[in-house]
C-alpha cells in the first residue's frame, strides 16, 4: 500500500474521532519529554537542538567549525527579501518588524481558512497578494534562501507555537502521522526519533524528536534544506511515497513537531554533512 492511501485512512479516522484529545498538545509534549528523559538520561533537553551532534563529539566539533556555512544562503535570501516588487513593496513589508522575531511563532493556525500556515506559505501569500511569482517550496535558491534569511532574524528566540482549541484536530493529525508505521520498511518517525533517539543508524546518531524543529533550514553542501524537504527524504528512506511540500499532511506534521520544541531557542542554518 502506498503511503498517501494509508495516511488518508488514519487522517479520516482522526476527523471522525471527535475532540477526544482535549489538551492534547501539552499532554503530547509531556509524554515525549518523559520518554526521552528515560532513553537519554545523560542528555539534558537543552542539548536536543544539536540533533545527532548531541551524541557525537566529532560531529559537534564539525558543526561548530562550520557555523558560518549558511552565510551565502542568508545573503541570497536577504537580497530576495529586500528586492522591490513591481509595485515598490517588498517581502519584508508583509511581516511585522520586517520579519524580525517572527519565525519562532510559525507554523500557526489561521482560523479564517482553518488551516495550518507555515512560514513558506506566509511568504507565498505575500507574493500572491502583490501579484508576484510564487516560490517553489523546494527550491533552495528562492524559498530556501528566503527562509534561511527570515529564520536567521529570529535566531536565539525561543519557539512559541500556539495550538488553540480550533487547531487541536490538525495537531492530532500531525501526531498520528509521526506515530504511525508506514512504507515498505514499516517504520514510524517515532521509531527512530523517540524509541531510537541517541542510537546510531549507520554512521550517524538519531536525533530526538524534541528539538528537531529548531535548526531549519539546515545547510548541506552550501544549500538550505527545509524541514519538510528533510521529512520527505525520511519518508523515502522508510519506503513510503512522500507527500509534496506544502501539503496539509506535512504542514500538520510540522505543526506537531514545532510545538514539541516550544521553549527551545531557534538556531537556523545549522551545518549538516
Amino acid at each position: 500500500m502506498r503511503f498517501p492511501e494509508r495516511a488518508a485512512a488514519f487522517l479520516l479516522a482522526a476527523s471522525l474521532a471527535g475532540p477526544a484529545w482535549a489538551n492534547a498538545p501539552e499532554r503530547a509534549r509531556g509524554e515525549m519529554a518523559a520518554a526521552l528523559r528515560e532513553r537519554l538520561p545523560g542528555t539534558p533537553e537543552a542539548q536536543y537542538p544539536l540533533g545527532a551532534a548531541a551524541f557525537d563529539p566529532e560531529l559537534r566539533r564539525a558543526l561548530e567549525e562550520n557555523a558560518s556555512a549558511g552565510a551565502a544562503a542568508i545573503e541570497a535570501g536577504k537580497a530576495l527579501w529586500t528586492r522591490k516588487f513591481k509595485n515598490g513593496r517588498t517581502l519584508g513589508g508583509c511581516f511585522p518588524n520586517g520579519g524580525r522575531r517572527v519565525a519562532a511563532t510559525y507554523p500557526h493556525f489561521d482560523p479564517r481558512i482553518k488551516r495550518v500556515v507555515t512560514l513558506e506559505m506566509a511568504v507565498n501569500q505575500c507574493l500572491k497578494s502583490h501579484n508576484e511569482a510564487l516560490f517553489d517550496h523546494s527550491d533552495p535558491k528562492t524559498m530556501g534562501a528566503v527562509i534561511a534569511y527570515l529564520r536567521s532574524l529570529s535566531n536565539g528566540q525561543k519557539v512559541a507555537v500556539r495550538v488553540p482549541a480550533a487547531a487541536e484536530e490538525r495537531f492530532e493529525q500531525g501526531r498520528r502521522m509521526y506515530q504511525t508505521r508506514l512504507g515498505q520498511r514499516n517504520f514510524a518517525c517515532a521509531s527512530c526519533h523517540v524509541q531510537g533517539a541517541g542510537k546510531r543508524y549507520g554512521e550517524t546518531p538519531l536525533s530526538p524528536v524534541i528539538g528537531q524543529a529548531t535548526h531549519w533550514p539546515v545547510i548541506r553542501k552550501g544549500s538550505p534544506v527545509t524541514l519538510q524537504d528533510r521529512i520527505r527524504e525520511c519518508l523515502e528512506l522508510m519506503g513510503a511515497a512522500p507527500f509534496p511540500t506544502g501539503s496539509e499532511e506535512l504542514n500538520n506534521l510540522e505543526y506537531y513537531l514545532t510545538y514539541l520544541s516550544n521553549g527551545l531557542p531557534l538556531g537556523a542554518n545549522a551545518w549538516r554533512p
